[in-house]
C-alpha cells in the first residue's frame, strides 16, 4: 500500500473507532436538546424535550451539570455525523480506485518491461522485499562481541538485542541490525536496528541504551543522540529509545506492546 493508501487507512481507523466512542457517549446522555437564549444581558438555558415545543422549560443554576450534558450531547451529534460524512465519503474512495489502485499499474506490467522499468509506486509486498534485499554497511567495531544468535541466523552483541531482534522478526516488522547511517558531515553512526514501517514507508531507527547506570555510556549515548537530533532524527518523530539499568529491567512485554502501537499502528 502507497503512503497515501496507508494515510487513508489509518484515517478510516480513526473515524470507526471515534464513531464507536460517540454511540458509547451518547447511551449517556440525557434525552432532549438545549435550547440558549441571551435574555437582559445574562445567559438562560432551556431543556427541549418535546420536539414541537421550539422554547423548552428553564435550568436552574442548581441543575448546571444538565446544561453541561446537554451542550456535550449536541457537540457529539454534529462530531457523529460528520465523521460518518467523511468515512462515507473515503470508503467510497476506497471502493472506486482500490487500496492499491497505482501500486498495481507497475505489479501488471509484464516481467521483460519491469526489467526496464524504475517504479514510482509498488506493492507492498514488493517494496518490503526489495527494501529486505537491498545491501548495506554494517558495524565493523569488534565483530567477536556478536556472540548471540536471532531467529532470522545473525548474531547480536547482548541479549537484550537477541530478545529485540527476535521480537521484530515475530512481528514481521522488516529491519536491520547496526546498519550504517550517514550524518552530516560525513559522520557515521549505527544505530542498533533501522526498521522500515511498511504503512508509511518511513524509516525508524531504535537504539536500545543496556547501560545507563555507567557515567561514561550514558555519556556518549546522550552525544549521541544530539547528533541524532541535528541531523532530524529524535523521538516522536523517527526515533525510539529504549533502556535499562539496575532500578529499571528490561520487558521485552512493555516494548512489544510500544512497537505493536508505533509500527504497526
Amino acid at each position: 500500500m502507497g503512503i497515501f493508501s496507508a494515510q487513508i487507512k489509518e484515517r478510516r481507523h480513526y473515524l470507526k473507532t471515534l464513531l464507536k466512542d460517540i454511540s458509547g457517549m451518547l447511551k449517556d446522555s440525557p434525552d432532549g436538546k438545549l435550547r440558549i437564549s441571551l435574555e437582559k444581558g445574562k445567559t438562560r438555558y432551556y431543556h427541549i424535550t418535546d420536539p414541537h415545543d421550539t422554547n423548552g422549560s428553564y435550568i436552574s443554576g442548581k441543575s448546571h451539570e444538565l446544561v453541561l450534558k446537554l451542550a456535550q450531547k449536541d457537540y457529539l451529534q454534529r462530531l457523529y455525523k460528520k465523521a460518518g460524512e467523511e468515512l462515507e465519503y473515503l470508503d467510497g474512495y476506497i471502493g472506486y480506485f482500490g487500496e492499491e489502485n497505482l501500486e498495481q499499474v507497475f505489479a501488471g506490467m509484464n516481467d521483460y518491461r519491469k526489467e526496464i522499468i524504475t517504479p514510482l509506486a509498488v506493492p507492498d509486498k514488493m517494496f518490503v522485499s526489495h527494501w529486505e534485499n537491498e545491501l548495506y554497511e554494517t558495524n565493523p567495531f569488534m565483530p567477536e562481541e556478536k556472540v548471540y544468535l536471532t531467529k532470522r541466523d545473525e548474531k547480536v552483541r547482548s541479549k537484550s538485542e537477541l530478545m529485540l531482534a527476535d521480537m521484530y522478526y515475530e512481528l514481521g516488522i522488516p529491519y536491520r541490525y547496526e546498519a550504517a547511517l550517514h550524518l552530516r558531515g560525513g559522520r557515521v553512526k549505527y544505530p542498533d536496528f533501522t526498521i522500515l514501517k511498511v504503512r508509511t514507508r518511513e524509516t525508524i531507527y531504535h537504539e536500545h541504551m543496556g547501560m545507563i547506570d555507567d557515567p561514561d555510556y550514558l555519556s556518549a549515548a546522550v552525544s549521541k543522540l544530539d547528533e541524532y537530533r541535528k541531523n532530524g532524527i529524535y523521538p516522536g518523530k523517527n526515533l525510539l529509545i529504549t533502556y535499562e539499568s539496575k532500578e529499571s529491567y528490561f520487558n521485552i512485554k512493555e516494548i512489544r506492546s510500544m512497537v505493536r502501537d508505533i509500527i504497526l499502528g
